[in-house]
């Protein structure tokens, strides 16, 4: 083949970008599961190896499929403990709240209405009236099943209310992922393989940093998720906010999300208090805890924890999670801020290359040409 013929390596980079485009965006609605195989393998693995190189067994090594079986038993384990715990304790709470709306609206009619009378506002008699003032149907919204809760309730019994159905979506993931932590190294190892000798020290270097990102983001997004929840859950419980665990436990799960799980925690909080009127002390000691937590957060939990490895924007990790959704839906929700923490790698690498460049640099440092050289 002469030179001519050749096809420009651009466009063979743009081909194979947009055959895995295209078939992410056709397999969008099986990555899910495992996409979270991957990551509990990829979060696990470290583990493993370790496991794999001690020698607990009268100094004899553990075999890598015991190691993995353990790890994983304990790690589903207390997840299911956690859930049997504290999923009860969700419960009890939300119906309670829901016994005592009526008289909580009816209190807080009472209160509100002489203020809000004065700037000719009318306040809602009865929850079914603050629902029709809004337009809102209820029963619409249950049946059709227009709720972040509905959809994932659908995604894990894979569109099925049957027992099978939801069998085999509790055991794929585990499944997945065993297999997965099984022969991660070899898999690595073989995507090594294919990469051009003289290629794959840079490559080496690339996926090493990325390694470092996605790893310390996200072992230290779910440690920061756990404690933002903790410290939502105690601050708002212990002022007397009505639903604390479970505005805490939504606050905490949404804090990968920049604003959002913050905003949200602060405005359930303070419509919660409105509802559970007690006075205006009660929104300062909200207004106090709220502003704790977030110091805590922006100024010793997160950059104790996250440090600066990623280094995304918010705007940035926004921007993603919006696109992500937009074309792939809850798969691209879950894949954004790793996608973008890679793109934000490769894009540095990019632009080192090419400040470097003959095009950019024009010439030596002492504005002579590239051509000329120094004489003696």
């Amino acid at each position: 083949m002469s030179e001519r013929d050749k096809v420009p390596r651009w466009v063979l980079w743009l081909g194979v970008s947009v055959a895995m485009g295209w078939l992410l965006y056709t397999l969008r609605g099986v990555l899910a599961p495992v996409f979270f195989a991957f990551l509990i393998a990829y979060m696990l693995d470290p583990l493993v190896d370790r496991v794999e190189q001690s020698r607990l067994l009268r100094g004899r090594p553990i075999a890598r499929a015991v190691g993995i079986a353990v790890l994983l038993v304990g790690v589903f384990a207390v997840a299911a403990v956690l859930i049997l715990v504290i999923a009860p304790m969700v419960y009890e709470e939300i119906a309670n709240f829901v016994r005592r709306l009526p008289g909580l609206v009816a209190r807080s009619t009472a209160e509100w209405e002489p203020l809000l009378a004065e700037y000719g506002l009318e306040v809602p008699t009865s929850v079914g009236q603050a629902f029709e003032d809004l337009h809102f149907d209820l029963q619409s919204v249950v049946t059709k099943g227009y709720t972040p809760a509905t959809a994932l309730v659908k995604w894990l019994l894979g569109g099925t209310v049957s027992a099978v159905g939801a069998i085999v979506a509790a055991l794929i993931v585990p499944v997945f992922a065993f297999y997965l932590l099984y022969d991660f190294d070899v898999l690595v190892a073989k995507v090594g393989e294919l990469i051009p000798p003289r290629h794959r020290s840079q490559a080496d270097s690339f996926f090493g940093e990325v390694d470092a990102v996605l790893g310390q983001f996200f072992r230290g997004q779910f440690t920061v998720m756990a404690i933002l929840a903790v410290l939502y859950s105690v601050g708002y419980g212990v002022i007397g906010v009505p639903l604390a665990l479970p505005i805490g436990i939504m606050a905490g799960v949404l804090s990968f999300i920049p604003y959002v799980g913050s905003t949200l925690a602060l405005a359930t909080a303070l419509l919660m208090t409105g509802l559970d009127w007690q006075g205006w002390t009660q929104i300062l000691w909200v207004l106090g805890v709220h502003a704790g937590i977030q110091g805590l957060e922006g100024f010793v939990i997160t950059p104790k924890i996250m440090g600066d490895t990623v280094g995304i924007s918010a705007i940035a990790v926004l921007f993603a999670l919006l696109v992500g959704a937009e074309l792939l839906g809850f798969t691209g929700v879950l894949l954004a801020v790793p996608a973008a923490a890679v793109t934000k790698i490769l894009v540095q690498r990019i632009d080192e290359r090419y400040r470097r460049s003959e095009f950019f640099v024009g010439g030596s440092t002492d504005g002579s040409s590239p051509s000329e050289s120094p004489k003696d």
